[in-house]
């Protein structure tokens, strides 16, 4: 019966040693790499709130760069009508100038000849591109929407993005839109008017057609306006998202570093207090084992 008691006692002491060896150890990498989730066998709990919150995070991360995206092209496409506008309030200034019945051949060919000019201009603000791609040619593969003669050569459709979850915006405007339709858009319309300075003919209702394809290219760049404003507010959210996400990963996985040493220093005391004990308590001696 001795012999078992001291066998038992002995294996007991031994393996409460090791116990209490494995948690200083553990201790001692939690201190090291600041996590306390280093296997799946530290938390099953954690660990599969870490993944979830992994998978958050990376879902959260393409988010984000749509939203980037987005306001890549409603940036360029805001920039481009803006340009357009500008020289379509030029083209108005020449038109006011053309109609005056004072103007010689000499004038009106100049004017028009600077109403060609700003037409060409315009054709290149409407092959402007982003990513490689026109901003106002749809979906089309190719690198322009107009071809130099101003014809739209686009694929008119929506480019969209996911900004948030279940959340889809149009980014591009398409030119056969904010132009007008083939056959009527606003580079047939500076032609015209072109022509009829050269003319000298009536521009009544030319010069009225160019002010509502003017409010057309205004109204498309106050959509655009106001779908950038929204997108950078749910970049504002998608921040937000990300750091709430970021603080919760961080408490499930990480230590308080502080409270890790606190331990640690405790855990060995504790352990080199029990070796020193099971020292003193387990010393069979040859009598003692052969009674």
């Amino acid at each position: 019966m001795t012999r078992v008691s001291d066998l038992s006692l002995s294996q007991n002491a031994i393996q409460h040693l090791q116990t209490s060896l494995a948690g200083i150890v553990d201790l001692q990498n939690q201190a090291s790499t600041g996590k306390k989730l280093t296997k799946p066998s530290d938390s099953p709990v954690d660990i599969g709130t870490s993944l979830s919150l992994r998978a958050a995070l990376s879902r959260n991360d393409q988010l984000k760069n749509n939203i980037s995206d987005a306001e890549g092209w409603l940036g360029n496409t805001d920039n481009a009508l803006g340009s357009v506008v500008t020289q379509l309030q030029q083209v108005n200034t020449l038109v006011l100038q053309a109609a005056n019945g004072s103007n010689d051949q000499v004038a009106r060919d100049a004017i028009a000849n600077q109403i060609d000019q700003i037409r060409q201009g315009l054709i290149g603000l409407a092959n402007s591109q982003y990513g490689n791609r026109p901003l106002f040619g749809g979906t089309a593969s190719g690198a322009t929407a107009y071809d130099a003669t101003g014809a739209y050569v686009g694929t008119s459709s929506a480019v969209e993005r996911t900004i948030a979850p279940g959340v889809h915006v149009q980014v591009n405007v398409n030119g056969d839109t904010v132009f007008g339709p083939p056959g009527n858009d606003l580079f047939s319309t500076l032609a015209q008017i072109s022509a009829a300075v050269h003319g000298n003919q009536d521009l009544t209702a030319l010069s009225a057609t160019l002010k509502t394809q003017t409010q057309t290219v205004q109204t498309a760049q106050a959509t655009v306006g106001a779908t950038y404003a929204r997108v950078d507010q749910t970049k504002a959210q998608n921040t937000t998202n990300a750091s709430t996400m970021t603080e919760n990963l961080t408490s499930v996985e990480n230590v308080d570093l502080a409270e890790v040493l606190m331990n640690l220093q405790a855990q060995e005391t504790t352990y080199q207090a029990a070796l020193a004990a099971a020292a003193k308590a387990i010393q069979p001696s040859l009598a003692a084992f052969l009674q």
